[in-house]
């Protein structure tokens, strides 16, 4: 009977243990070892202890609990029965500790598994069979065999579950962060890839997004900006992931935290990671286009208003009364700021434009104003249609606050002649038009000596 318990014992626990064993990390490895070195003395070795115990014979106030050991008589006969009695109840007890150690596993199983499927079938399948044999035996041998009953369901079913929690995979899988970031549950996608990181620590997806998470749903960008670094100084991390993972902590800093410094710093680690490559170069690009301070980069996010062509019906308007004077301190503000940049950089084509404007429509300096046009398109960066909207402004700053209609022709006409199939061009020829025609007929009025008062000009009232 010792024979047998030792049989259910090993084939019914020792075996699956040991595939368990094989398949966990090394830290929980030791965990089990320490728990199921625990388990077996307290749910094993101790009762069959307490067995033998309240089965010896050492005194006549506490007989012997097995009827065939206090019925032997004195001598060899009790060593015999004692020592079958014993391998009966090592036997049952073991049994019995067996399955419940194999429900126990199955249950922890349960959760690890992903196919569920795949579980329940395997689960059915074998109790479809093992089941019916159990019950024959627990019908022929009694309840004292209900352990080894017990023990020939549940270890098929529990070797096949094993593969199925421990199943190895090619690549990480973060479909459940992704599902739980879906539902708005972040703190559960987080905990769902740190599962992930776990088992694939050079990951660099994972990690991105990790940082991902901090940066975007948990307004950690500090944490972000943590991760990301660390990732990039892993040995695993390629150079195009590290551009990858820098370019990416620097928008973050831009868009979320409104910090163009802290992007600059995370723009020059790829200029110093890589200072020759193409990486290195777009990056040095991307710094130089930076915003200046926290404030400019707010405002570049601040929607702008649509600026109307130069040349439509707004030019037809006079210029109107002189700005008060608050309205001209506040343009002289926005025009000293402007100048500030420009002495940061020169190239600065939209606060040099924006200087421009100032100066001609609310500081009353078109002279001024067209000067800086004038730099503008001297510069080589310029586009095409960049220059044709200037000479445009340039035209209708002549026409309009300077007076000169000579002057404004002239721009009209070397805007159509340098940039023809600009849109700026196409309003320069009908302004040219109607400007002839009103030439012709302020030359018949002359001509005819018409004293009745200048009715509205024809440009004003021109389709």
């Amino acid at each position: 009977m010792f024979l047998l318990g030792i049989i259910v014992i090993g084939a019914g626990v020792c075996v699956p243990g040991y595939n368990l064993w094989q398949r966990l990390p090394k830290s929980q490895a030791a965990d089990l070892r320490r728990w199921f070195r625990a388990w077996a003395i307290k749910g094993l070795a101790a009762p069959f202890l307490i067995w033998l115990i309240f089965n010896t014979d050492f005194s006549a106030m506490f007989p012997p609990l097995m009827i065939q050991i206090q019925a032997a008589p004195r001598g060899l006969a009790t060593v015999e029965a004692f020592l079958e009695a014993a391998g009966a109840g090592f036997c049952v007890i073991g049994s019995y500790w067996a399955t419940f150690t194999l429900a126990w596993w199955l249950r922890v199983l349960e959760d690890q598994v992903e196919d569920r499927r795949q579980f329940n079938h395997d689960v059915l399948l074998w109790s479809a069979f093992l089941v019916p044999l159990g019950a024959l035996i627990l019908w022929g041998c009694g309840w004292e065999a209900a352990g080894v009953a017990g023990v020939i369901w549940l270890w098929p079913v529990v070797q096949s579950a094993i593969p199925l929690a421990f199943r190895e995979r090619t690549a990480p899988a973060y479909n459940r962060a992704v599902i739980e970031m879906n539902r708005d549950k972040y703190k559960e996608a987080e905990w769902a890839v740190i599962e992930e990181l776990d088992h694939w620590e050079d990951d660099f997806n994972g990690w991105l997004m990790l940082a991902g998470l901090y940066a975007n749903h948990f307004s950690d960008v500090a944490g972000a900006d943590r991760i990301v670094r660390d990732t990039c100084s892993q040995p695993a991390t390629n150079p195009s992931q590290a551009c990858v993972a820098l370019n990416q902590l620097a928008d973050w800093h831009l868009k979320l935290a409104d910090d163009p410094a802290a992007a600059r710093d995370a723009l020059e680690e790829i200029c110093r990671r890589f200072p020759d490559t193409h990486m290195g170069r777009m990056a040095r690009q991307r710094i130089s286009r930076l915003p200046a301070s926290r404030e400019d980069c707010i405002a570049q996010r601040t929607p702008k208003s649509i600026r109307l062509p130069a040349l439509g019906k707004s030019l037809d308007q006079s210029a109107g009364e002189p700005h008060s004077l608050p309205a001209r301190k506040e343009a002289a503000a926005l025009a000293n700021e402007c100048v500030r940049k420009l002495q940061q950089n020169p190239d600065n084509m939209a606060a040099r434009e924006e200087l421009a404007r100032l100066l001609a429509e609310r500081l009353d300096k078109a002279g001024a104003a067209i000067e800086q046009l004038q730099l503008l398109l001297a510069m080589p960066q310029a586009t095409a249609e960049q220059a044709a909207e200037w000479m445009g402004l340039a035209a209708a700053w002549q026409i309009k606050y300077q007076g000169e209609l000579q002057a404004g022709r002239e721009t009209l006409e070397r805007l159509i002649r340098l940039y023809p199939q600009s849109g700026q061009a196409f309003a320069a020829r009908r302004r040219i038009t109607l400007m002839d025609l009103e030439a012709k007929i302020r030359a018949a009025r002359a001509r005819s000596g018409t004293a009745e008062p200048k009715p509205p000009s024809i440009l004003s009232i021109a389709p």
